[in-house]
């Protein structure tokens, strides 16, 4: 049993501490493009990859951060067949969490998926977006083709809308502390991972609430142009009145979600 918690605990830390470094660079790239209008174009894991891929030892960095990736897929698969969360299966809420945890999976592999192509590729830097438009129009833009691609764009941004609204719960509430190992982390180290953790949160909540509004909007309008990702996300919050102020503040937050996710590499219950 304890062979087997070790293993759990392993793949779990090697898995948040991915998530460290994906979107602690991520929110690097959102401050700066507070200066430069242009490097909004880097906040994607695309850029983030091919970053790391061109820094000294570069491919080695990007290897070990695609292998906690998958790692991060692995956990959360075993999350959901293993049940590790005690979630009651008697209960709806519970249910849609097991399934949750099981998607979530699926596209954290896709990203360890993006970044293996990145550290193949030895022009990846120059193909990110050649196919024309984000991802979010793309996907859009396939499914708006099906008799019920309408409704799949708009159970989609239902989906990411929910998913929006449970980031701010998480925010306010400060529920995720209940994750952690309430014996180790505690003192000065339970007060920062609550105040970095619901700053994360809500930062990730804005996003996603742009993002699944972009989509059912999509649907609505029937039009694949509408939706969009994380760019499209700081581009509306740039347009908006204090644009540029709320732009940093969306770095910050998910710099603070990469170090949040940094205390549940190290203290996380698995």
């Amino acid at each position: 049993m304890r062979d087997t918690s070790n293993w759990l605990s392993a793949i779990a830390s090697a898995g948040y501490s991915a998530k460290t470094i994906m979107y602690s660079m991520l929110g690097v790239f959102i401050l700066s493009s507070v200066i430069t209008a242009a490097d909004r174009e880097k906040a994607t894991q695309e850029n983030v990859f091919s970053t790391l891929k061109s820094q000294p030892f570069g491919q080695v960095l990007l290897a070990i951060l695609i292998a906690g990736l998958v790692s991060y897929a692995l956990w959360r698969w075993l999350q959901s067949i293993l049940n590790t969360e005690s979630l009651d299966m008697t209960k709806a809420k519970d249910i849609i969490m097991r399934v949750f945890l099981f998607v979530s999976g699926i596209f954290y592999f896709g990203a360890a998926f993006l970044g293996a192509k990145v550290l193949i590729d030895s022009n990846s830097g120059s193909s990110s977006n050649s196919g024309g438009g984000s991802k979010g129009e793309q996907v859009s833009h396939q499914l708006l083709q099906y008799q019920w691609g309408t409704y799949l764009v708009a159970a989609i941004g239902a989906g990411v809308l929910i998913f929006a609204f449970m980031q701010f719960k998480h925010a306010y509430k400060a529920d995720f502390l209940k994750k952690f190992e309430q014996a180790k982390l505690t003192g000065h180290k339970q007060k920062t991972t609550k105040v970095v953790g619901r700053l994360g949160y809500f930062a990730r909540g804005v996003v996603y609430l742009l993002v699944g509004s972009f989509f059912v909007i999509s649907a609505v309008k029937n039009d694949p142009s509408e939706a969009g990702g994380l760019q499209q996300a700081l581009q509306t919050l740039t347009q908006q009145a204090f644009g540029l102020y709320m732009l940093a503040a969306m770095g910050v937050g998910f710099i603070m979600f990469g170090v949040y996710c940094g205390f549940e590499a190290r203290y996380r219950r698995t």
